[in-house]
């Protein structure tokens, strides 16, 4: 069955050249660099990194990486944030450079793999007991392989994103395979930065600067995880809310046990305040400066003093204790503590009855999280010959096995519930009586909107019953307020002119998504009708993703959508698989060189 291709949010033949000319170039480059490092000729790049290398006591692969990974993911996260809010504000665009945002997520991505590069092409002696032979004189370090391997799969993000658009229309929707492919690689690509910090700390020890670099990474693994729930702190959201408290538990248990099952009393918010500044920084930069929305976060303080407080209580000897009484309190103590925060500030102030769930769910989520957390913190342990980590004891093949059987009971908690919360339905049979209060006229009319409901119960304990107009030039959020059984008013009129889309926004149970329209411009561009709610008129509730998410195709097959979905599932499995093999080898490798050394310091003390 041939599928006619869209042509809305597609690149032009100009986009396609620049982005295939750019990356052409970079590749060229890097090729050229390789060649001339590994053929032992001196190039301007390889005597930066033996100058900075020897400034900071590292080796010359470990020099550079560093530098330009923070600066590449600050990129690719200002312009992930500053995009979203652009197409929350103005609608979709005319392919991947049509907003200016595109441009520093693009490059941070190229930057991203010029950071797994540079280690491959300036490798040498001393390298970590256990690296990757690709020939008979050259080894790299497991972390610049899983740098590259993440960089190449967000980069690939980029033509994918365009196909996607061109087969099913453009989904304006964060949570899109290709926008997550490219989120996911960067950073995942964090997690490798941690183990080049532990591969380091094998060769050199640790000191303040090298200690500085890992509490930043774990301070960029917090502002890098919060970019999966933009679109709640946007007011946007597409999935079901329940998601929202179950990725901030997620992303907060991790980080924080990574830290702190490794390092000593506070170090979590040395992480916090990073997280708090840069976070804060980004927000205030899309917001001021450059007048799009105001993108609001989580707080995370609470969550960071739990782990404190639990590590003080037990100690970090026992990393996995540490990790689930840890991850089961920010699962729940830390989601009652964010349910408060987002009455205060939050766009969409979470409703007392998703509290039962977010518990339920969350010290699962938690605990498993704490769990990675701790699998992870063990392996970095192990890499960088931590004495603790790798004692007899604790370094028997059976010891080590219960250790990656609990990281994977940990991860598969998680995964099983985050994605038995993501599906979403939208029940029909709900309709609503529309009642317009003009507040102005002309040219651009504006309307406190009524809606009675049929059933008249269709909104009790709704997690969210609210008018949105978005796409306009902005995006306009009011709470429908109740003012008799079954009616409710939004708490501000609404805009009903040019190109805004208004709509009210109904959301029940754990993933009913429904909504109604109120007003949307005509789209000769994707052949849709202008829609006015008139004053009476009574109208269906439909599902969510169709007022969303209007330039979506509805004419695909099913089969076509499962398919690009299960592809993105594929490749997430591929990159988890990716980080516990590399970190797993680095582990194990590092347990070696524990194991070599301990038997010299014997043989000495004998002698």
């Amino acid at each position: 069955m041939a599928i006619p291709m869209a042509t809305t949010g597609t690149a032009t033949f100009d986009q396609i050249a620049i982005v295939t000319g750019v990356v052409g170039l970079l590749y060229v480059a890097l090729a050229v660099f390789l060649w001339r490092e590994r053929t032992g000729r001196a190039t301007l790049v390889g005597r930066l990194a033996d100058t900075i290398g020897r400034l900071d006591g590292v080796p010359r692969w470990a020099a550079l990486s560093p530098y330009i990974h923070v600066v590449s993911l600050l990129a690719c996260a200002f312009g992930v944030w500053w995009d979203i809010a652009v197409h929350i504000d103005k609608g979709r665009d005319t392919g991947p450079f049509g907003t200016p945002a595109h441009y520093p997520i693009f490059f941070g991505i190229l930057g991203v793999i010029v950071t797994g590069v540079l280690p491959i092409a300036l490798a040498g002696k001393p390298l970590p007991a256990r690296t990757i032979k690709l020939t008979k004189s050259w080894r790299i370090p497991c972390s610049a392989a899983l740098i590259l391997v993440c960089g190449t799969f967000a980069l690939v993000g980029f033509p994918l994103d365009d196909t996607w658009h061109r087969l099913f229309g453009e989904d304006v929707t964060l949570w899109g395979p290709t926008h997550l492919l490219m989120i996911g690689g960067v950073v995942f690509s964090i997690f490798a930065r941690l183990l080049a910090v532990a591969e380091v700390e094998q060769l050199m020890g640790m000191n303040k600067r090298r200690l500085f670099q890992e509490v930043a990474a774990v301070g960029a693994l917090l502002i890098a995880w919060d970019l999966f729930s933009t679109e709640f702190n946007y007011g946007v959201p597409q999935f079901p809310l329940i998601l929202h408290p179950l990725l901030i538990a997620f992303g907060a248990a991790m980080a924080f046990t990574i830290l702190r099952a490794r390092r000593g009393p506070g170090i979590t918010f040395g992480a916090l305040a990073i997280y708090l500044v840069v976070r804060g920084g980004i927000a205030w930069a899309v917001d001021e400066p450059l007048g799009e929305i105001l993108g609001h976060f989580p707080l995370l303080i609470v969550e960071a003093v739990l782990v404190e407080a639990v590590a003080l209580a037990l100690g970090n000897k026992n990393r996995f204790r540490l990790g689930l009484v840890a991850g089961a309190l920010i699962g729940t103590v830390g989601v009652v503590a964010e349910y408060a925060w987002s009455q205060v500030w939050m766009p969409i102030a979470w409703p007392s009855a998703i509290l039962p769930s977010a518990l339920g769910y969350g010290v699962v989520v938690g605990a498993g999280a704490g769990l990675v957390g701790a699998w992870l913190a063990t392996r970095y342990a192990e890499v960088a010959g931590e004495k603790r980590a790798t004692d007899v004891r604790n370094s028997r093949p059976e010891a080590v096995r219960r250790t990656h059987q609990l990281g994977a009971v940990g991860l598969v908690a998680v995964v099983a519930i985050v994605f038995f919360c993501v599906p979403r339905s939208a029940e029909p049979g709900v309709t609503g009586t529309v009642s317009l209060e003009r507040i102005a006229t002309g040219a651009e009319p504006t309307a406190y909107v009524t809606v009675k409901l049929d059933p008249a119960t269709a909104a009790d304990d709704a997690r969210w019953f609210e008018a949105l107009s978005w796409q306009g030039g902005g995006r306009i959020l009011h709470p429908m307020k109740k003012v008799a059984e079954g009616t409710y008013r939004s708490e501000d009129a609404v805009p009903m002119y040019g190109k805004w889309k208004s709509m009210i926004r109904l959301h029940t149970g754990q993933r009913d998504l429904k909504a109604m329209w109120v007003y949307a411009p005509e789209d000769a561009a994707i052949e849709k009708p202008a829609i006015q709610v008139s004053d009476g008129e009574t109208v269906a509730f439909i599902n969510e993703q169709h007022t969303l998410r209007r330039e979506e195709r509805t004419d695909v097959p099913r089969w076509m959508w499962n398919g690009g979905y299960a592809l993105l599932g594929v490749v997430g499995l591929l990159e988890i698989a990716g980080i516990a093999w590399l970190v797993g080898r680095g582990a194990r490798g590092g347990r070696l060189r524990a194991a070599h050394l301990a038997a010299g310091e014997r043989e000495r003390e004998t002698a």
